[in-house]
């Protein structure tokens, strides 16, 4: 009896690990969505001051497209990043299913 109360405990915090990770997809896949669209808006942004004559930019012009790449190079290391912890957290995912399989056949094995 007091066993099963520990392995149902096991149980819940493999649920809990498993909610916690799902909550966790959920917001870097929002955080990704936001990241693509601002890299998006200034990839747009560097391509539509690339088309200017680049003889006819201001100083102020040229220091906000070279603000602008510097964004973009920023946010191209943010998305990089952003993909390596989605995969480590799918990564997290398939190791709490496997733990949760190998609990359920230990719980299986103990009450036969």
């Amino acid at each position: 009896s007091g066993s099963e109360r520990t392995e149902d405990g096991e149980d819940r915090d493999y649920k809990a690990l498993y909610e916690a990770s799902q909550s966790e997809v959920r917001r870097l896949r929002a955080l990704l969505t936001t990241s693509e669209q601002q890299l998006r808006d200034a990839r747009a942004t560097i391509t539509r001051l690339s088309q200017v004559n680049q003889n006819s930019l201001s100083e102020i012009e040229k220091r906000e497209k070279r603000a602008m790449e510097r964004k973009l190079s920023e946010m191209e290391e943010e998305l990089k990043q952003l993909q390596k912890l989605k995969a480590e957290n799918e990564r997290l995912r398939a190791e709490n299913r496997a733990l949760t399989r190998v609990v359920s056949k230990l719980t299986n094995s103990a009450a036969k």
